[in-house]
């Protein structure tokens, strides 16, 4: 089983298993309020946040835009969010959607 699949399950189950884990905020971002839950932006963006070979979909980036005030958030969050965001593919998919990597 290939690492990227390994990690993809595994991360999968630690969602699943502990939704307590993942706390949702109110800010408000550029097109209005938004409520700042990773699960919003992993639904969409997960296939180039774990695979540098895949670049966003515009669905991906339209929510990464929508929740760009939330990034820093979700930098500093619970361990697999952060290994999602704070990583180079959530760099490189920051980028692609011509959002700025946040300066936390």
């Amino acid at each position: 089983m290939k690492f990227t699949t390994l990690t993809l399950l595994v991360l999968v189950t630690v969602i699943q298993l502990s939704p307590t884990l993942i706390r949702a905020t109110m800010v408000e971002g550029p097109t209005g309020d938004v409520t700042c839950n990773p699960m919003d932006v992993i639904v969409p963006c997960l296939l180039p946040l774990t695979n540098s070979k895949i670049l966003p979909t515009p669905h991906c980036c339209q929510v990464m835009v929508e929740h760009q005030t939330c990034l820093c958030q979700f930098i500093k969050g619970v361990w697999y969010v952060q290994a999602l965001f704070n990583s180079p593919n959530g760099q490189k998919t920051c980028k692609a959607c011509n959002i700025p990597f946040p300066t936390c």
